[in-house]
């Protein structure tokens, strides 16, 4: 116990955990440190509860150092449990002394637990049972580049964020927290930002199969202990550089709200991310993807387990350009080969050079004409014949599309579609409406 550490209200506290250190080299483990404790003990027993616990992910690697603090006024012996099942036990630690570095590893790529139970020791300021402990839980573990977690008891407020400023940054997660007052034990907040390919994150069926677009970012947000009432607000920042904003590519109705989207993974498919008001979770470029999750969030609060979410890359895409008029109804003439131009940035705001044949398919669908409202604009140019993707440099492209002589008198929906991917793995079409005549 430590000397005049005793809390005169019965609420359980904790030290705040410090932020978990990145390791220098990319793909290399990663190393931080916890602080941990109980003030004050349930009952008057030696063997103290709650017990603290962090949870991070892992693709492996898990080792782990318990210190003592330096201002127990009587030894302690701790207990390491992972996922609930005890892997050490400690000898008798004085104030101040540390376990060497357990190996726990391997494990099974995933969320692990990883807990301290405090045992007192007769002796000093204990007269028969522990009052309070606490002290740094040291953990390492792989395949993430950044980690982040706290413990929250009731009442407390936590904040864990793996956010990193400045451009070039990595993708990264920042979660708050407060547990209710009226809740029972503990509940931990983490949140990683993830080492693609990774065994940590499932079948990735977001990622396009085209080069050019690369791969997705991933991060992970856990609340474990977490109850049906609570409410967690989360902020999802992309890769930086992203887009938008970018003075090359200018507003333009085709282009989505921004060319990146957030999926989660509900442990059988990935599905997009709803907030607790069920509409997509706010965009800014200052602040990334704002979402509260609670009951009726998607995924719920209760949910969020080991959740990894992805952002869902997308080209910036500028088009069509003319002929065509973004947001009107098209009229042309049925049989004639109409020239489909567009342009194509990364997401940084790259012109994209090599675009695959291969990567885009043309296709159209029945639309109902009266569905149709606004601009009615008619098409004034057509091209000598269907052709393949024509590269015309500097991210331009052009698409003839052959139109069929059966669609006169009728309207349909373009689709234009360059491999990219809904969150749920469905194609993403770059669309435009048209009527057709004789």
């Amino acid at each position: 116990m430590e000397p005049n550490r005793r809390l005169r209200s019965c609420a359980l506290t904790l030290l705040a955990p410090t932020l978990f250190l990145m390791s220098g080299v990319a793909f290399a483990d990663v190393t931080g440190s916890f602080a941990v404790g109980v003030n004050p003990c349930s009952g008057a027993t030696q063997l103290c509860t709650p017990i603290p616990t962090v949870a991070l992910p892992t693709d492996g690697v898990l080792k782990a150092q318990f210190v003592a603090s330096t201002l127990h006024c009587s030894p302690i012996i701790a207990h390491l449990k992972v996922d609930g099942t005890e892997r050490y036990v400690s000898g008798i630690l004085a104030p101040g002394q540390a376990t060497l570095v357990q190996d726990l590893g391997p494990v099974a790529a995933g969320v692990h637990d990883v807990s301290v139970q405090a045992e007192g020791v007769s002796g000093g300021c204990n007269g028969g049972y522990l009052a309070s402990w606490s002290g740094t839980l040291t953990l390492t573990v792989s395949g993430v580049t950044d980690v982040d977690a706290e413990i929250a008891a009731p009442g407390d407020s936590v904040s864990v964020s793996t956010v990193v400023g400045g451009s070039p940054a990595p993708a990264g997660v920042a979660a708050d927290y407060t547990r209710p007052v009226s809740a029972v034990g503990f509940a931990t907040l983490s949140v990683a930002t993830y080492i693609p390919p990774n065994p940590i994150i499932p079948p990735n069926p977001i990622i396009p199969p085209n080069p050019v677009i690369g791969s997705a970012a991933f991060v992970d947000l856990l609340l474990i202990g977490g109850n049906t009432g609570d409410t967690l607000t989360a902020r999802f920042i992309p890769p930086n550089p992203i887009i938008p904003p970018n003075p090359v590519i200018p507003p333009n109705p085709i282009i989505p709200g921004n060319p990146v989207r957030l999926a989660f993974f509900d442990g059988t498919a990935w599905s997009p991310v709803f907030s607790s008001d069920a509409a997509p979770p706010a965009y800014t470029t200052a602040s990334g993807f704002s979402a509260t999750f609670t009951a009726t969030s998607t995924p719920k609060v209760t949910a969020l387990d080991g959740t990894v979410f992805a952002f869902v890359t997308s080209f910036g895409f500028v088009g069509f350009d003319s002929p065509l008029n973004n947001g009107a109804l098209n009229v042309a003439k049925a049989g004639q080969a109409i020239p489909l131009k567009w342009r194509l940035y990364d997401l940084g705001g790259n012109p994209v050079t090599n675009l695959p044949a291969a990567a885009v398919h043309v296709t159209s669908v029945l639309l109902s004409c009266s569905a149709s409202t606004g601009v009615v604009d008619a098409v004034e140019q057509y091209a000598a014949g269907a052709s393949g993707l024509q590269n015309l440099g500097g991210g331009a492209y052009q698409f003839n599309w052959a139109t069929s002589k059966s669609f006169a008198g009728g309207c349909r929906r373009l689709r234009l579609d360059l491999s990219e991917s809904n969150p749920d793995g469905t194609p993403f079409y770059r669309t435009a409406d048209f009527q057709f005549t004789r």
